[in-house]
Parts: structure tokens; sequence; C-alpha cells
């Protein structure tokens, strides 16, 4: 992964301040006054938003960096000092980037084994993968009431090659709503970058702040969400699109047609978690038909399953959890190994558990 590029506060000023003075000497010898104020005025709205995604709130930097260690002990006391110091949802989800890119380092040694770290022992550790940021941002947000999504997608980060297919998802990230729109995050790459130093993985801790509440072009260029309805957009770029292309306007001449993100979005935000689970697989499996993501799919739906027939009062719920055990057994039947085998017995098993559980019901109505 390429050094990151990033410019300071203080840096963005003086070069305001540079062509803010040449840009004057030219309207004195123009403009009179009243024009003058109103030219420089309108140059000024213009020039700031080149430099809005690349500004650092260093009174936000500071605050976050200035955490003291008893607070980071446990995530509710971490989450309420860091509270504080924002005055809106946008600011505290700054707050709370500006800190984790501060103090988590980049767990190289389990990106290499593939070994899984545990997010909830994050703040003692000081580090972990993509899936640990992600998730810590993600738990923060939800002890303020900030909605945040979890996002697993593809990436074209450290073992990314153009033109190569995507096996499986490999990165994640978050989107969250602040006052009232939805951003991109991606808490893992603004806080550094990785590089091979005598052979070894190495982390470099470094601050880029083009990845904390991304422009959805610059970020949909090396982040493509599993899920294409987080991609928020009515024509969501393809898998092989986004693998082979590096522009948006490469990528965007290959979309799939036909598709509304706001429905996909409503449906799936008033669904309860398990059926939010369930809803974003199967697009994810449909998206990338692999069998990584059927065998997912297929467990969620075993666990749909045995909720409802683990809850069950009446003869009906048994009937639902046979329907969704039925379901299940399709999708391991396509997976055609012996995961599916497995499970497939296990489903047929809880199949007459609740038949008998029916029968059971049946006969005590008779005898009433």
């Amino acid at each position: 992964m390429n050094r990151l590029m990033f410019i300071s506060h203080s840096e963005v000023i003086k070069k305001q301040q540079i062509i803010f003075g040449v840009f004057d000497l030219i309207l004195h010898s123009i403009f009179n006054n009243l024009m003058r104020f109103l030219a420089i005025t309108l140059f000024l709205s213009i020039l700031q938003p080149v430099y809005a995604l690349e500004k650092l709130n260093l009174k936000l930097y500071n605050y976050a960096k200035a955490c003291p260690e008893n607070s980071a002990k446990n995530l509710n006391s971490l989450v309420d000092y860091l509270y504080k110091g924002g005055n809106n949802q946008t600011q505290r989800v700054e707050l709370f980037c500006y800190w984790i890119a501060e103090n988590i380092a980049y767990d190289t040694e389990a990106y290499e084994s593939g070994k899984k770290t545990d997010t909830d022992k994050i703040l003692s550790y000081k580090k972990g993968v993509c899936q640990n940021y992600a998730e810590l941002l993600q738990k923060m947000c939800n002890a303020v009431r900030i909605e945040c999504h979890l996002i697993s997608g593809y990436s074209k980060g450290y073992s990314y090659f153009k033109n190569k297919p995507f096996p499986d998802t490999d990165h994640s990230w978050n989107i969250v709503k602040v006052d009232g729109k939805y951003l991109f995050i991606d808490a893992t790459w603004s806080s550094g970058y990785v590089e091979k130093v005598s052979g070894s993985l190495t982390f470099f801790k470094k601050l880029k702040i083009k990845e904390i509440f991304a422009d959805p072009n610059y970020f949909l260029t090396t982040h493509l969400p599993g899920d294409p309805r987080w991609q928020l957009r009515d024509n969501p770029i393809t898998l092989k699109s986004f693998s082979n292309n590096d522009s948006i306007k490469e990528m965007l001449k290959f979309t799939i047609s036909k598709y509304t993100y706001l429905d996909s979005l409503k449906t799936y935000l008033v669904a309860d978690s398990i059926d939010q689970k369930i809803i974003s697989l199967r697009s994810t499996y449909n998206f990338n038909p692999v069998s990584s993501h059927l065998k997912s799919l297929a467990d969620t739906y075993f666990n749909k399953a045995w909720k409802i027939s683990h809850d069950a009062k009446e003869a009906k719920d048994y009937e639902s959890a046979i329907d969704w055990y039925n379901q299940t057994i399709n999708l391991y039947s396509k997976l055609n190994n012996s995961h599916g085998v497995k499970w497939i017995g296990n489903a047929k098993k809880n199949i007459n558990y609740c038949n008998s559980k029916i029968k059971a019901l049946k006969e005590i109505q008779r005898t009433n």
C-alpha cells in the first residue's frame, strides 16, 4: 500500500492566503470597493469546498488525542468523554474516528495468519484488523444512538491486483447517518497504511482524513460493498467493472439496471436484526454468487428457522419453522460439500421435532 498523503490545517490556510493575495491584487486594479468585496466573498465560497475533505479539525483532533487513559479503559467511559467534545452527530463521529486513528494499530500478525481478533478486547490490545476497526466504530455510535452500519465488501488495498477476480469480500468499513446524511468512513485506512519492510508486513500510523466522511465518487473507486444497496446509488457498479477500472467514470459504464436503492434501503431498515442479515446476505450472494456467500446465507436461514422453532408456542409457529428449514435444505444442497450435508441432516432432524410438536398440540386441542 502506498504512503498516505495528508494536508494539515495550517498548510490549507497558507495556500488559501497565497491564492487570496494574488486574487486581491488583480481585483484592486479592476473593481471598486463594493465589487471587490462581492468578488472576494464569491471566490472564498468556491475555494473552501476544494479543501473540505482534506481539512483536519485541530480542536476535535486534540481533544480526542488528550483522552485520559482511565477514560479509555472501557467503551462507555471512552464514548462519554468523546461525546462531550462535539456539538452535533457529525463532530462526535469525527471524534470517534480521531481517537481510533490515534490509538488503534493494525494487527499485521492477525492479518497474515488469518487469526480472528475479539473486538471486545480491542481497547486492551490496542490493535485489530479491519473488522475490529469497523465494529469498534459501530459500537461507539450505537452507544450514543447514532445510526451506523458495518459494511463488508471488496477493496483495492494491500492485496489488490487489477483485473484479478475477487474470490470473496476482503474488507470492512462503515456507513453512518449523521445529521440526516449517510456518509462513508473507513476507520482502518484513515488510521495508517501497511508496507513490507525487510520481508515483514509493518503498520505505519498516519491519519488519512479523506477516508472520514469520504466523497462517494472517491470512496467507490477503492471500496465496493458486497451488498449493492450500500453503494447508495440507483445505478450500482458491477463487481467486474470495479475490478477492471480505476475511475468512477469508467466504472459507471457497467451498472445494474432497474435498481432503486432507497426502496431497498427502506426494506432493510424496517426488518429485525436476523432478517436484515438475511436480506443483506441474499443480496451479497446474488451480486457475487460464490460458495462462501451461499454458505453464510444458508447458515443464517438455519439460525432463523431454529429461532422460530425455539420460540414457538402454536402449531403455526412450528409450521413456519418447517418452511424455513426446507428453504435452508434447498440452499445447503447447492453447496454440494460436507458442510452442506451435515446441516441438511440437522435441518431434517429439526423438522421431525417440529412435526412432533405440531402433533402433540393437535392432540391437546382434540382432547380439550
